[in-house]
C-alpha cells in the first residue's frame, strides 16, 4: 500500500471546521443539491455536526458510517448521497483517532498542500567542504651525522632548495673519521707485511682487522667509493664528503659553513615532494558519510581549469572543539609543483550509500522541539500527524 505525507506543514487546529459563516455556504450547497438531484431543500437545523448523524442522533460505536468528501462532518449509517451537495457518500471508519483532521478539498487547494509518496531507498550525500595542502609527514627526513666535526664546505646552503638523493651535501673534517681511516690503512699494511710462512690463523686475524675498519667507516656513512679511493691512494682523506640521503625540498637548514657539529645534531630537514596531503575539515554531522576510501574531488582556485581525484586515506579521531570538525586526509601526487603546501582547496567527498530505509523530503518533517512529525494523508480529506524518528539527512 502506498503512503503519502504532507510536505507543506499547516496548523492542525481549526482545519476541521468550515468557514466562519457556514449558513451562507450551506444555503448555496442546498440549493445546488435541490436543482441537481431533485431533493427537497433542507433547513439549517438539519446540518450535521461532527459526531452526529444527519438526523441529529449520536454515532453508535462500531457502526459503519458514510461521509461526504466535500463535507466530512456529514455522516450517515446507510450509503447514499450527501444531503448538502448531493455527492455520493463514501465509507469512513467511525473509530478514527481523535487526532485525525478533516480539511475541505477547497481549503487544501487554497493553502497549497502538497503530498508525496514515502519510498524505501538508500541515501547518499556529497559533503562539500574546504581543505588545505600540507607536506606529506611520511616523507619527512631529518639529516644528522653520526660523527662530529667541522663543516668545511656546505653544498646545500639555503632553505627551500630542491635536492635529490646522492648529490653532494657537505664536506666534514672529523678527527674520529681521520683516525678510523688510519686504522684501515694500518690494517692493510699489516696484511701486506705478513711473511710467507705466517700461519693461517694470523692471516685470518689480519683480514678481520681490515674488514672491521671498513665496516666502521661504513657505519659512519662514508660511501664505498670513498673507502675504495682511500685503499687505492693509501692516503688519509682530510675531509669526508657526505651526500644527501633523500630527495625532496629542504624545509630547514640548521648549519652553516665552518660550524662545529656534534654527532646526532640535526643539520637539515627534508620533505619528500613526490606527493602531498589535503587535510579536509569535516563537520561532525557529516562524519557518518565519510570513511577511509571515500572518493574525493579537489579543486584549487589558483588552478581553475583542473580538478584532482583522490580518496580519503585516513580519518583523524579527534574533533576540534572550536570549529567542531574532524580532519580527513587525502593523499595526492604532486603534479609539476602545481599543488603547494599552504594552498586552500574546495573538497567534495562522495559519501557512501546508506542502507535502504523509508525516505521523505526534509521539508515534510515537522520539528516540534520534543519530537518530529510527518502529516499522513489517509484519504478523503483526512490527515493525521504521526511521530517519526529522524535518521540521516542527505541531498
Amino acid at each position: 500500500m502506498r503512503t503519502s505525507i504532507l510536505i507543506l506543514a499547516f496548523l492542525l487546529s481549526g482545519c476541521a471546521n468550515e468557514p466562519d459563516d457556514p449558513h451562507a455556504g450551506h444555503e448555496m450547497n442546498t440549493g445546488m443539491a435541490h436543482a441537481d438531484s431533485g431533493m427537497a431543500p433542507m433547513d439549517h437545523d438539519a446540518m450535521v455536526m461532527p459526531g452526529q448523524f444527519a438526523g441529529g442522533s449520536e454515532i453508535s460505536t462500531g457502526a459503519q458510517l458514510y461521509t461526504c468528501a466535500m463535507h466530512p462532518h456529514v455522516m450517515e449509517e446507510e450509503p447514499g448521497n450527501c444531503p448538502i451537495c448531493g455527492m455520493q457518500l463514501v465509507p469512513v471508519n467511525a473509530a478514527a483517532p481523535d487526532d485525525v483532521v478533516h480539511i475541505d478539498p477547497g481549503i487544501v487547494q487554497t493553502i497549497g498542500v502538497r503530498t508525496t509518496e514515502v519510498t524505501v531507498e538508500p541515501l547518499s550525500r556529497t559533503v562539500r567542504t574546504t581543505g588545505r595542502f600540507e607536506m606529506d609527514e611520511k616523507g619527512a627526513y631529518t639529516v644528522a651525522l653520526k660523527a662530529g666535526g667541522w663543516v668545511e664546505r656546505l653544498h646545500v646552503d639555503f632553505s627551500g632548495a630542491l635536492v635529490r638523493a646522492g648529490q653532494p651535501m657537505l664536506e666534514l673534517y672529523s678527527p674520529l673519521l681521520v683516525s678510523t681511516q688510519e686504522e684501515l690503512l694500518l690494517a692493510l699494511q699489516n696484511v701486506e707485511r705478513l711473511p710467507d710462512h705466517a700461519s693461517e690463523q694470523a692471516r685470518t686475524d689480519a683480514a678481520r682487522l681490515v674488514e672491521a675498519a671498513r665496516r666502521r667507516l661504513a657505519y659512519y656513512d662514508v660511501t664505498q667509493d670513498q673507502i675504495d679511493a682511500l685503499e687505492s691512494s693509501r692516503t688519509t682523506l682530510r675531509t669526508v664528503r657526505y651526500q644527501v640521503p633523500a630527495s625532496g625540498e629542504v624545509m630547514e637548514k640548521l648549519v652553516v659553513e665552518g660550524q662545529q657539529i656534534q654527532a646526532g645534531q640535526p643539520i637539515l630537514r627534508i620533505f619528500d615532494t613526490s606527493q602531498i596531503w589535503v587535510l579536509a575539515d569535516v563537520f561532525e554531522q557529516d562524519l557518518p558519510w565519510v570513511q577511509v576510501g571515500t572518493s574525493a574531488r579537489i579543486s584549487v582556485p589558483y588552478v581553475p581549469d583542473r580538478t584532482f581525484q583522490g580518496r580519503v586515506d585516513y580519518l583523524y579521531y579527534m574533533v576540534d572543539r572550536d570549529s567542531r570538525t574532524a580532519q580527513a586526509r587525502i593523499v595526492l601526487p604532486r603534479a609539476e609543483q602545481t599543488l603547494r603546501p599552504g594552498m586552500y582547496a574546495v573538497v567534495e567527498l562522495q559519501g557512501r550509500p546508506s542502507t535502504a530505509l523509508p525516505v521523505v523530503p526534509e521539508e515534510a518533517v515537522v520539528w516540534t522541539g520534543s519530537q518530529s512529525l510527518v502529516i499522513l494523508d489517509i484519504g478523503s480529506g483526512r490527515f493525521r500527524p504521526v511521530p517519526v524518528e529522524v535518521g540521516l539527512q542527505a541531498d
